[in-house]
């Protein structure tokens, strides 16, 4: 667990040493430089510049003077301080990135191997999104997706969840056969398509391997195929099942396929 947190916190620009300073100094404090070295197995010669790297950053701060004694600042209050540096320093980079004329094209597709770096696009997606989301997904990818989901619907964002698979502890409108997922893996491949804004769509295999293959693409046409694609299962879904989603059929359904309906209607 510990070695997990200190992994953690490396992501937010913390040495090792750091993070075993701060992580230590949270069980037992105040602590004198000495007391938290020994604790934390940071060598003593380096102990006070991480502590006063760790002051300055006011993550620690001081009090007496014989000896100094340190106390961190409270993990909930960290949490807040990392994610507003973080805030900051993604306005201050697009702000400088104005500063770059820089052409365009008009539709982009971007190749994502990895399962972790499908997520980790998959998760940014979903908190940009700011009208709509539709998905089709696993019960394994709705857990690494959930706080995300839930959090869309929260903001407003009309959130939208299909899955052959059983979900537990939905967050958002969920279209669910609930069928047991190991058993679906021994017959069917597992996949994800994400479709955000009806415009941003994210679609590929859902293996949990560094090979896996999904992209990112904008292309108008990708994007009616996957929103047709969820739609047909939702509507499959609704004549087994005797359930109404006509609300939501009608709301993330291309425009194209809007004028097909009519004419075949």
């Amino acid at each position: 667990m510990e070695s997990n947190l200190i992994r953690q916190l490396s992501l937010f620009g913390f040495t090792q040493n750091e993070s075993k300073a701060y992580v230590a100094l949270t069980k037992h404090f105040p602590s004198t430089g000495y007391e938290i070295s020994q604790r934390s197995g940071v060598p003593r010669s380096a102990i006070y510049d991480i502590l006063q790297r760790l002051e300055v950053s006011g993550i620690v701060s001081t009090e007496g003077t014989k000896p100094v004694k340190y106390t961190p600042i409270p993990p909930d209050q960290l949490a807040i301080k990392l994610a507003s540096q973080f805030e900051h320093n993604i306005y201050e980079l697009r702000s400088m990135f104005k500063e770059y004329s820089t052409d365009t094209a008009e539709e982009n597709t971007w190749n994502i191997k990895g399962y972790t770096a499908m997520i980790d696009q998959a998760r940014s997606l979903i908190d940009s999104a700011e009208q709509s989301i539709l998905c089709s997904l696993w019960s394994r990818e709705y857990d690494a997706l959930r706080e995300q989901l839930k959090g869309a619907s929260k903001r407003g964002i009309e959130t939208v969840c299909f899955s052959f698979t059983e979900i537990k502890d939905p967050g958002c409108v969920l279209f669910s056969y609930g069928i047991n997922e190991e058993t679906l893996r021994k017959i069917w491949h597992r996949q994800i398509v994400l479709v955000v804004d009806k415009k941003h769509i994210l679609l590929g295999s859902a293996e949990h391997t560094t090979e896996n293959r999904s992209i990112w693409t904008d292309n108008p046409a990708i994007r009616n195929i996957a929103l047709n694609y969820i739609i047909l299962d939702m509507t499959l879904y609704s004549q087994r099942q005797k359930k109404n989603i006509e609300p939501y059929s009608t709301l993330f359904m291309p425009e194209e396929s809007k004028g097909l309906e009519a004419l075949i209607g």
